[in-house]
C-alpha cells in the first residue's frame, strides 16, 4: 500500500489529500452511523467544512445517504469499505504505527485504530469492532472459542457481525467478577453467539475459587462441561488489564498489595499479574488459570485500548505469545515510545 501511494502522490498530489479524507469520513460514517457531519467533524478534528466537502462527493458516488437523522452508508459502499479502511490507515500512518508495534512486540498481527480511549469512548468501541472483524476471519466451523469479560470485550461481541450461522461454540474464559452484569464474561460469549448463530456455555462460578471449591463444582454437570470446554479451546481473546486497577476489582489483601507494589506490577490477564518484563509477580486462584498455557498452537489475540494501558500491554505480549494485538493510536505511539527509549 505504501509503494502505491508514492505513486498517486507523484501522479496525483492535488486529489491526495480529497481521497484520503473520504476514505477516513466513508469509515467513520461505518462506525457511528447514522451520524451528523458537526458529530463527525468533532470525532475526527476536523473543520465541518472538510466533512461537508467529502460527505458530499461520497452522496454524489451513491456511497452514503443524508436525511435528519444523519448520513448512513448505502450497500453499495460495503464493497468499498475495505479498501477505503486500509487506505485511510496507511495515509494517515497508522499502518507503520503497526509494523513497529508488530516488530517491537513480536505480535505477528496488529491493528491499530486512530484516537485514544482514555479520551473519547467511541475509539474504544471501534477498537471492539476491529477485534470482532479480526476474530471472525480466525474462527472456523467446529472451533471453541474462549473469551473473557470487560468493557472491551464487550464491545467487541457487539461489533461481530456474521451473514451465514457458524457453528462455533462460545465459553466464557472467567467467572463471574464485580457487578456489572452487561460486560461479565458470561454476558459477552452469549453476544457473540448471538450475533453469529453459534453456541455458548456459562460459567456458573465466580472468577476467584480456590483448587478445593473447584474439585466440589465439578462435580455439577454443567460447571464441568464448561470447563473442560474452556480447557480445549482452539481461540482464547482477552482483554488487558492495569495491574492496579484490577488489584482493587479482586479485592486483593493488604499483603497481596504490597508484593504486587514491590515487585512493580503492571498488568493482568485470568489472574495473573506480571511486570513489565513480563514475568509473573502474583497469579490468584481462578478458574482461567494457566489456560493460555494449555495449548500453544491456539491463537491467542489481546484488544486493549487507552495510553494508560501502554505498559500493561507491553507486560502481557512479554508474558505469553500472541497472534494478534488489536489497540488504539494513543496506546500504540506510547508503547513505541517506551520501548524505543528502553532500547528494546
Amino acid at each position: 500500500m505504501q509503494d502505491e501511494l508514492k505513486f498517486l502522490n507523484r501522479m496525483a498530489p492535488d486529489l491526495m489529500s480529497d481521497i484520503g479524507r473520504r476514505a477516513q469520513v466513508l469509515t467513520s460514517i461505518e462506525s457511528m452511523q447514522p451520524v451528523g457531519r458537526r458529530a463527525l467533524a468533532a470525532r475526527l478534528n476536523l473543520p465541518e467544512r472538510e466533512v461537508r466537502a467529502a460527505a458530499s462527493a461520497l452522496k454524489e458516488q451513491g456511497l452514503i445517504t443524508m436525511d435528519a437523522a444523519g448520513m448512513q452508508l448505502t450497500p453499495q459502499a460495503i464493497e468499498v469499505l475495505s479498501g477505503a479502511r486500509d487506505l485511510s490507515r496507511a495515509m494517515f500512518g497508522l499502518t507503520r504505527l503497526e509494523q513497529s508495534l508488530s516488530q517491537l512486540l513480536h505480535v505477528p498481527h496488529v491493528v491499530v485504530v486512530a484516537g485514544n480511549a482514555d479520551a473519547d469512548p467511541q475509539v474504544l468501541r471501534e477498537v471492539g469492532r476491529a477485534a470482532a472483524h479480526r476474530v471472525h476471519r480466525l474462527m472456523q466451523s467446529g472451533m471453541t472459542l474462549a473469551v473473557a469479560g470487560g468493557q472491551t470485550m464487550s464491545e467487541m461481541a457487539h461489533g461481530m457481525q456474521s451473514t451465514t450461522p457458524m457453528n462455533v461454540m462460545v465459553v466464557p474464559a472467567r467467572g463471574g467478577m464485580g457487578s456489572h452484569v452487561e460486560t461479565q464474561a458470561n454476558a459477552v460469549a452469549a453476544e457473540i453467539a448471538r450475533r453469529v448463530g453459534g453456541h455458548h456455555r456459562v460459567m456458573h462460578l465466580p472468577d476467584a475459587v480456590d483448587a478445593t471449591a473447584l474439585q466440589e463444582m465439578m462435580k455439577l454437570s454443567e460447571v464441568r462441561e464448561t470447563l473442560e470446554l474452556l480447557q480445549r479451546a482452539d481461540l482464547v481473546v482477552h482483554g488487558v488489564g492495569r495491574a492496579d486497577v484490577m488489584a482493587k476489582k479482586r479485592h486483593l489483601s493488604a499483603e497481596a498489595l504490597e508484593t504486587l507494589k514491590k515487585k512493580r506490577a503492571v498488568g493482568e490477564a485470568f489472574g495473573d499479574f506480571f511486570d513489565f518484563e513480563g514475568k509473573t509477580v502474583l497469579q490468584t486462584s481462578t478458574v482461567s488459570v494457566g489456560l493460555t498455557k494449555l495449548h500453544k498452537e491456539s491463537p491467542i489475540v489481546a484488544v486493549a485500548a487507552g495510553e494508560r494501558k501502554a505498559e500493561a500491554i507491553i507486560a502481557a505480549t512479554r508474558h505469553e505469545k500472541h497472534n494478534s494485538l488489536i489497540t488504539d493510536e494513543a496506546a500504540a505511539q506510547r508503547i513505541v515510545s517506551l520501548l524505543q527509549s528502553a532500547g528494546k
